[in-house]
This record gives C-alpha cells, sequence and structure tokens, in this order.
C-alpha cells in the first residue's frame, strides 16, 4: 500500500515539474532592457465583407465650375453670345432658365457657365461682361519709338487720359469700340484699364503698355485674343 501511494506521488510530481518545463519555455523573458520594447499589435478587422477596391480608390478633387455674368447689348442674340464664349447655346439657356430663347432685354443679365475671369487683385466681386471681342496685341512704351517723345518732353510717358502709364495696368484702345476708362480682362494677360489712344489703334486692336522696350519688341503681334470688356458697376 505504501509502495503504490510513493508511485502515485511520484508520477504526480513528474506531471507537474513536466508542465512546469512546458510554460517556462512557451514565454521568453527579455535577456536585457533594450529587448522590453513591445512588438506592433495588428487587429483584424472582424468586418469580412469590407471592399478593400473601395478603400484602395483614389479621392476625386471636386472642381467647381466657375460662372459669370453677361449683360445683354443691343442686338445680342443667344447664338451671338454663346459663340463668343464658345458654350453650346442649350447650355446658356438651361443656365439661365430661359423659356424664350427669341426674347432678350437689353441689360438683362445672364449666367455664363465654366468662364473664369483670373483677376490679380485682391476682389472677390463677380465680374459682369458687357462685350467680347476678338483682338490684336501688340505692345509698347514711354519711349521715341512708340510715342515718339523723349524723356525730356513735359508728356512724356503721360496716356491721353492725363494719367501716367503703369505696367500691368494702361492699354492704348480705340475709344470707338473700347471706351476709355473701361476695365477689361484679357486672356493670357489679366486685368487691365484703357487709358491710352494711338494713332495705329485702329478698330478691335490693342496696345499693352510695357516698361522695357526689348520685352514690347519680343512681346509681338497676338491675333485672336479674346477680351472681356467688363461692366462699370462691378469694377
Amino acid at each position: 500500500m505504501t509502495f503504490r501511494k510513493l508511485c502515485i506521488s511520484t508520477l504526480s510530481l513528474i506531471v507537474l515539474l513536466g508542465l512546469w518545463f512546458m510554460q517556462s519555455k512557451a514565454y521568453s523573458y527579455p535577456s536585457s532592457f533594450d529587448d522590453m520594447s513591445m512588438s506592433p499589435v495588428y487587429v483584424a478587422s472582424s468586418n469580412e465583407s469590407l471592399d478593400t477596391s473601395t478603400a484602395e480608390a483614389p479621392i476625386a478633387a471636386a472642381v467647381e465650375l466657375a460662372t459669370t455674368t453677361y449683360k445683354v447689348s443691343r442686338g445680342d442674340t443667344l447664338f451671338k453670345i454663346a459663340k463668343s464664349f464658345e458654350i453650346a447655346v442649350d447650355d446658356l439657356i438651361s443656365a439661365n432658365a430661359i423659356s424664350n430663347p427669341n426674347q432678350l432685354t437689353v441689360g438683362q443679365s445672364l449666367t455664363i457657365p465654366s468662364v473664369s475671369l483670373a483677376s490679380t487683385s485682391s476682389e472677390t466681386q463677380p465680374k459682369i461682361i458687357k462685350k467680347v471681342i476678338n483682338t490684336t496685341l501688340t505692345a509698347y512704351t514711354a519711349g521715341f519709338e512708340s510715342t515718339g517723345k523723349k524723356a525730356s518732353h513735359p508728356t512724356y510717358g503721360i496716356t491721353y487720359s492725363g494719367i501716367k502709364a503703369k505696367e500691368g495696368r494702361t492699354i492704348a484702345v480705340d475709344p470707338a469700340v473700347i471706351p476709355l476708362g473701361s476695365t477689361v480682362f484679357i486672356e493670357g494677360i489679366g486685368i487691365r484699364k484703357a487709358e491710352d489712344i494711338g494713332s495705329a489703334i485702329r478698330g478691335s486692336r490693342i496696345d499693352v503698355f510695357m516698361n522695357d522696350l526689348g520685352q514690347a519688341q519680343e512681346f509681338g503681334v497676338k491675333k485672336n485674343v479674346k477680351v472681356y470688356v467688363l461692366d462699370r458697376e462691378t469694377v
């Protein structure tokens, strides 16, 4: 009887030692403090139906089309206006909810979709367009080559409007086409003001003022440039 108890006790001790040995191998203690940093933990999503293609799809940037207002002038038609802005007549009708395309009123404001008039100024006020014309651009300076005046001349650098010409602002126009004092937006150039005239500036031609003669000569002649004449009320 005693022998059996001894065998059972010995066997139990062996089993306990075996369990203790297995547990000590299951967890490895760090050998130094450098090894005590925790490893990253990864958690699997519980939603097995997740569409990975949605997560990987790029986010498209939302671009809002700019709009501009055009003020109807005498003789305007929807076809003429749409052609000036290079848009479809149907788009023009849709943007303004026009029920009768044959009835336009002088001074009526029309929304022109997808036209952006970028300005270098800080103004955020919408621009109202009075007229759209295709022009030929050239450049001039205050010097003798352009005006026939030398620096000693009392009106050297003075425009027809009586103010000093300024690069980035002044243009010379035919007042019969673009009235003096008008503010215009020139595609590829920006906002300019009609302050001067010239003997060679006739019809839809525009002379852009520059300070440097070399730059003016390099500017050359640019044809079929679209110019928007802006309403005085919004500039």
